[in-house]
């Protein structure tokens, strides 16, 4: 059943392979001539764009209307652009201030900026790795025509070029171009020629939305040259008065670009494609859009031709359904002398270039009218078969009268003059087909073309003259024959303020189908045609699906406990309405009641506290009713992260009845449904993906750009068949409830969080207890990376990355570029950025320890996508200053489980409201005041002691907070002293609620007394001292000889002896049979703890004697021990 959703998809293809920006041969030249106060201007192409490709190809497929079209394209495009240009744009800003750079202008379209800067910023821009490829704002030519000396105006009723491409024909069908709109981007049209100044859409809409002049800045339509007027009356031109009908699709409106005048640059034409696609500004809006856009000019540049900013301008255009179509240009009849943009090549009617003929040879019997003039294929933009052909078509360009002077008429000749009639006939195609895009428009003319000179498909006149009439009849031959009626139209599923209505396509003959229905309620019966046009319609703005296929609607906003009556009646694409359907009837639920406790929530936490609450809301009414209710967070001052927020359904007590689980119990019970809802696995873990509402949002960090990334190596096996050893994550998170603090990195694109034996080269599907488990599979397939790519990694706060860069399949194919992301908290990101390889052979989920619970995404089948998000989490984000909605039958409860988090975010008050509404007739809105205060967590001193042994002191202190604190620098004192000494720094705990104990010891200090003090130091280098103690570091009380250590030792060791007073010392050594080895101390030493470090590494090994004799005060001490010495 084809659900009426509109989803968005944003696709970014981003190069990250950096290589060195592109730059053209014609910037490199006016840097050469330029001197360092010169300002250049220059186009700066971003590395990120938009994969239009992709997203074209995915809105084909989804039968997106061309309103989801223009507003998935147009939206993709900005995003791109807002998450991309900052930095760029910051560093301009900068070098504005020094009037280094003089002005820039940042575009969405293309993701790309206009710059006029000095030489100094161009070649600074050359080193950025978000740049790929820069280019000189140069100056584009027109497509010059050639005007027709010694012309007789005159009057016909229509122009004989109208005539040879069959568009009068249309006009006898009735179809004119009514309620088109085209564009040229050109010189201007004159305001007030009779032919088009009534035809300008700017007569009922603002003037902004119908002309664009970037370098004058008028508001009203003006012409340099004549030449935009000229080619705009071949598209539209007629006289009211006259009845001359100059143009082929006469009753078609247009807007216009003025760009090809005094200051024709490249910027200037992209800015006239960035305002075609989105006139008024919203991209909701397509009535503002042109059909189809007209140009006649060119780059006269020949390096980069087939990609860059043309290319991703042009495909931004086509992509949101507009047609795009090019004069050949004029400097025939030599061959590839069809310059860009025009001869960019991409699919068969892509930037459609338009050769011209003779018409009047033509229309004489020749089969080889081409104009001389008429540039040539091939194109230079590689490629094979028609794709390497141009032009694409052909039409009327040599002898043309059109609407050329401020109020008359000029003939004029050129591929000018071709390219506007196919740019009428996608006009007239378009009214009978007003929701096919331009692309099957112009493929429609491109495959109906009439074959002119050699036979088949030719660089002269590409597929040939182009018949608007032919074209229409591939569309679909004109009856009279209505569509069979829906004849099983039914109501059901209904809530309190719904029914949903479905029925079965019926048939019909067109070759489209059904393309409409009109649908009908009333609250009486409706069994005729009088009664059927007096009731309500419903919109129905989707196209319908295929006979046989299985629609359905879904009808909102209707009253409580009402009966209702519904008929449709089905259209096609001549007009033709269907019998009247069946009648449907269907009664809605009684009205809900709501219920949301508790009435407010408040929290006070310190750093780093996690806290959970709950928050209920219930449809208490006592009869059968639906709530529809909607979670939003507003008036939020949380940052963002603080508080998420997910649905839990409350047990329904109901389904425990015993005769619940009897066959055929009969009594309904209903329950919750939440929109946008995932299966979990057996654990918990589930998984949505960017493509889904609510999902996760694709942003692209490439690790690689980072200097703190570290590349991977793979200590087993090769980058064929390699794995990793543990790669520690720095921080410990937890996978299937088991915490880990390392994973292992197989080649083959998958991680596990236990070891690996093996690369597995084989994948295989998820769950399985085979090895390996406990794993993430991103890409897991065969994959190899001895050729090219690299693997890097990287941790980041409570993030972890590992990143797969150009990484290729084992037979040498493709390039894959993606990564995995695991946070701190559990959830696991995989972002696929550039997928160019066969994606249907590898295995993507998750899977526990056991091999018995996991999450299959894909397996050997088609999912992977270039920019595509794919999120996994045991306790998913179901909001986060996000709308969340479902619907509770009576009875039911949802829990609305918040959860606050307090690490690492800043000290002070948050708050917010969570708004609960809902359609209950009484209480609709319900407001839950959610506050929480993150208080100062100081570094808590609770002790701070000091121990002396002998000489030594031993200083110990504990903490039972700490916030960002970077350590301890431990400070001493000798009593008198003015200064205080660093003595050594000991590292702290960061953030930590934990108690955490510290100890240091300050070693061989000299007799005295001591103060010792702690300065706490921040991360962000504050401090604070600690209160001060003190210590005394006394005489010794008697004279001793302590035993040496180490000992046993090799080759040295230390003895210690202490002297209550000064004292005449020889400390000696002797063999152990007594003969004298050394003599370590002899003369005079100080009271206190002394030491002598004794080196035998010229003895042998053996038992040593050492021998003090301490003389003083007529005192005497002698002591002797022994050591022993073993080599």
């Amino acid at each position: 059943m084809k659900k009426l959703l509109l989803f968005f998809f944003l696709f970014l293809v981003t190069s990250f392979t950096y290589s060195q920006v592109e730059i053209s041969s014609r910037l490199q030249q006016a840097l050469n001539k330029a001197n360092q106060n010169d300002y250049i201007k220059i186009l700066v192409l971003l590395r990120s764009q938009v994969d239009l490709a992709t997203l074209d190809q995915q809105l084909y497929s989804q039968k997106s209307t061309l309103q989801q079209r223009a507003y998935q394209v147009i939206t993709a495009l900005k995003q791109n652009a807002e998450n991309t240009q900052a930095s760029l744009k910051s560093y301009l800003d900068e070098k504005s201030e020094s009037a280094a750079v003089f002005t820039y202008q940042a575009f969405w379209i293309s993701n790309m900026f206009v710059v006029e800067a000095k030489p100094q910023i161009i070649n600074e821009l050359m080193t950025r790795l978000d740049v790929a490829e820069m280019d000189l704002d140069a100056f584009l030519e027109l497509d010059r025509p050639e005007t027709v000396e010694n012309y007789i105006e005159g009057t016909e009723s229509v122009e004989p070029g109208v005539k040879i491409i069959n568009a009068h024909l249309l006009w006898a069908q009735g179809i004119t171009g009514q309620g088109r709109l085209v564009m040229d981007i050109d010189t201007g049209v004159f305001p007030s020629h009779p032919a088009l100044n009534f035809k300008w859409r700017g007569n009922h809409v603002p003037s902004n939305q119908a002309w664009f002049d970037p370098v004058g800045g008028t508001t009203v339509p003006s012409d340099c040259d004549g030449h935009g007027s000229h080619t705009m009356g071949t598209m539209v031109g007629y006289s009211p008065t006259t009845g001359d009908t100059v143009g082929v699709a006469p009753d078609a409106e247009w807007i216009a670009a003025k760009t090809i005048c005094t200051s024709p640059h490249t910027s200037n034409s992209v800015a006239a494609f960035q305002w075609a696609i989105d006139p008024d500004g919203n991209p909701l809006t397509i009535s503002d859009m042109p059909d189809v856009i007209s140009n006649s000019w060119y780059d006269p540049d020949v390096t980069n031709e087939c990609s860059g900013i043309y290319k991703t301008t042009l495909d931004a255009v086509e992509a949101a359904g507009i047609a795009v179509v090019f004069s050949a240009g004029n400097n025939g009849p030599g061959t590839s002398t069809i310059t860009k943009p025009k001869n960019i090549n991409t699919n068969d009617v892509n930037v459609m270039c338009t050769a011209a003929i003779d018409g009047a040879l033509y229309i004489g019997g020749n089969t080889n009218p081409i104009a001389s003039f008429s540039s040539r294929g091939p194109s230079l933009c590689g490629g094979t078969g028609s794709l390497l052909i141009k032009p694409e078509v052909s039409a009327p360009g040599v002898n043309v009268r059109s609407s050329g002077s401020a109020t008359g008429y000029t003939v004029l000749s050129g591929t000018s003059m071709a390219s506007p009639h196919v740019a009428g006939a996608v006009a007239l195609l378009k009214q009978f087909a007003p929701n096919l895009t331009g692309k099957q428009i112009l493929e429609a003319l491109y495959n109906t073309a009439i074959d002119l000179g050699a036979a088949g498909e030719d660089n002269n006149y590409g597929r040939g003259l182009i018949d608007v009439y032919a074209a229409f009849l591939s569309l679909g031959t004109a009856d009279s024959t209505a569509p069979d009626p829906v004849v099983d139209l039914s109501a059901g599923d209904p809530t309190s303020k719904s029914l949903t209505l479905q029925w079965t396509v019926p048939y019909d003959s067109s070759m489209n189908g059904v393309t409409g229905f009109d649908i009908r309620f009333s609250t009486s019966p409706i069994n005729d045609s009088t009664t059927f046009y007096n009731a309500t319609q419903l919109p129905f703005t989707t196209i319908p699906d295929t006979a046989g296929g299985m629609e359905s609607y879904l009808v909102e906003g209707l009253s409580f406990a009402t009966p209702y009556y519904f008929s449709i009646k089905a259209k096609d694409v001549w007009g033709n309405w269907s019998p009247l359907s069946n009648s449907a009837t269907g009664t809605t639920l009684a009205a809900p009641q709501i219920s949301v406790t508790p009435s407010s929530l408040h929290h006070i936490l310190n750093p780093m506290d996690v806290v959970v609450d709950t928050i209920t809301v219930s449809n208490i009414s006592a009869n059968p009713s639906t709530l529809d209710f909607s979670v939003t967070l507003e008036n939020n001052t949380f940052p963002e992260g603080v508080i998420s927020a997910r649905y839990i359904a409350r047990h329904n007590e109901l389904s425990d009845l015993p005769e619940y689980s009897l066959k055929n119990y009969s009594q309904e019970i209903n329950g919750v449904s939440f929109d946008g809802n995932g299966g979990p696995d057996l654990f918990g873990y589930k998984w949505k993906d960017s493509n889904e509402p609510n999902g996760p949002q694709y942003v692209w960090t490439d690790i690689t750009a980072n200097p703190n990334a570290v590349a991977v190596t793979f200590a087993n096996g090769d980058l064929d068949d390699g794995y990793t050893n543990a790669i520690p994550l720095g921080f410990n998170v937890k996978f299937y409830g088991t915490e880990y603090s390392n994973v292992y990195l197989s080649t083959n694109g998958f991680l596990s969080f236990t070891a690996l034996s093996n690369a597995t080269y084989s994948n295989a599907q998820i769950p399985g207890v085979a090895v390996p488990n406990s794993m993430v599979a991103m890409f897991w397939d065969d994959l190899d990376g001895r050729t090219q790519g690299t693997v890097h990694r990287l941790q980041d706060g409570n993030k972890f990355y590992i990143q797969f860069t150009n990484w290729q399949k084992y037979s040498g194919t493709g390039s894959l570029t993606f990564q995995v992301v695991i946070h701190q908290n559990g959830k696991i990101v995989v972002y696929y950025n550039n997928m160019n390889a066969t994606l249907n052979s590898a295995t993507v989920g998750i899977e526990n320890a056991a091999g018995n619970d996991g999450l299959q995404v894909a397996y050997n089948a088609n999912y992977v996508a270039n920019n595509l998000a794919l999120e996994f989490a045991s306790e998913p984000d179901w909001l986060s200053n996000n709308v969340n909605s479902g619907t509770l039958f009576n009875g039911n409860s949802v829990d609305v489980e918040l959860t606050f988090h307090a690490e690492d975010y800043p000290v002070g008050s948050y708050a917010m409201d969570l708004v609960v509404a809902s359609n209950d007739p009484v209480s609709s809105t319900v407001t839950v005041p959610v506050t929480m205060e993150i208080s100062i967590i100081p570094v808590e001193l609770t002790s701070f002691v000091a121990n002396n042994d002998r000489n030594n002191v031993t200083l110990n202190w504990s903490t039972a907070t700490e916030t960002n604190n970077s350590g301890f620098q431990v400070e001493r004192k000798l009593n008198g002293a003015n200064a205080w000494t660093n003595v050594s720094f000991v590292s702290g705990k960061g953030t930590s609620t934990e108690r955490n104990n510290y100890s240091y010891m300050d070693k061989s200090l000299a007799v005295g007394k001591y103060s010792y003090r702690l300065k706490q130091v921040d991360l962000d280098g504050t401090s604070e001292y600690s209160p001060v103690i003190e210590v005394d570091v006394n005489a010794p009380d008697e004279y001793t000889l302590y035993q040496n250590y180490p000992n046993p030792f090799n080759p040295s060791t230390t003895i210690e002896y202490s002297l209550p007073e000064k004292a005449e010392v020889i400390i000696s050594i002797y063999t152990a049979i007594g003969e004298l080895v050394t003599t370590l101390v002899n003369g005079s030493v100080e009271a206190g703890y002394q030491k002598a470090t004794f080196n035998a590494s010229a003895l042998t090994s053996g038992t040593y004697i050492y021998q003090i004799k301490a003389v003083s005060s007529g005192r005497t001490f002698v002591d002797t021990k022994k050591m022993v010495l073993i080599k």
